[in-house]
């Protein structure tokens, strides 16, 4: 799923992440959306890919992961990263159907959550950053009842915020800007 960046570029700041212009964003992501080969949207930043990134909250802390190796993305191999996500394909041609489905994939969340949408992330300052953009949503869980799902692939554990700062500088970089941005906030 992408849209193009001249329609979206209005709204977006070069890096970080905003609640500001948040909604015009979704209803252009939601109004004019389109599908293209993946390698083509990697190389091809007059598109953005859309990633739905949630952020799993159970109060005071957040749902850590950690990649490995066997992380489809050698960039992130190792990294550490508070949101789950990934991109949005044809067989779930909707933002939220995307959201649900990368959710299914990657944890379990055992009993009732709220999800909301919290904003729009994007960093310009990157050859990966320039081509996605991410629709920030955060879940709060009622329980705290979470699992990885994808074992071979990421670790997962709850951390404070305390816990997060000292590992930031390991984070991925939206896992970077999000902490800076919205720890604190929310």
């Amino acid at each position: 799923m992408v849209v193009a960046r001249e329609d979206i570029a209005p709204f977006l700041v070069r890096y970080g992440f905003t609640r500001e212009h948040a909604d015009e964003v979704l209803d252009v992501i939601n109004e004019r959306h389109f599908f293209i080969d993946r390698p083509t949207a990697e190389v091809s930043p007059q598109y953005k890919q859309i990633i739905p990134y949630v952020v799993i909250r159970h109060r005071d802390a957040f749902f850590l992961l950690q990649r490995t190796q066997k992380q489809t993305e050698a960039r992130l191999h190792h990294k550490l990263s508070i949101g789950v996500g990934g991109h949005i394909n044809p067989d779930t041609p909707e933002l939220l159907d995307g959201l649900q489905k990368e959710l299914e994939e990657e944890v379990d969340v055992r009993g009732d959550y709220d999800l909301a949408f919290a904003g729009i992330l994007n960093d310009d300052s990157t050859d990966v950053g320039s081509v996605h953009l991410g629709a920030v949503f955060v879940l709060d869980t009622h329980d705290g009842d979470v699992f990885v799902r994808e074992t071979e692939k990421m670790t997962g554990r709850w951390a404070t915020r305390e816990e997060l700062a000292a590992v930031r500088e390991t984070m991925e970089s939206w896992s970077q800007i999000l902490f800076d941005a919205i720890t604190n906030l929310l």
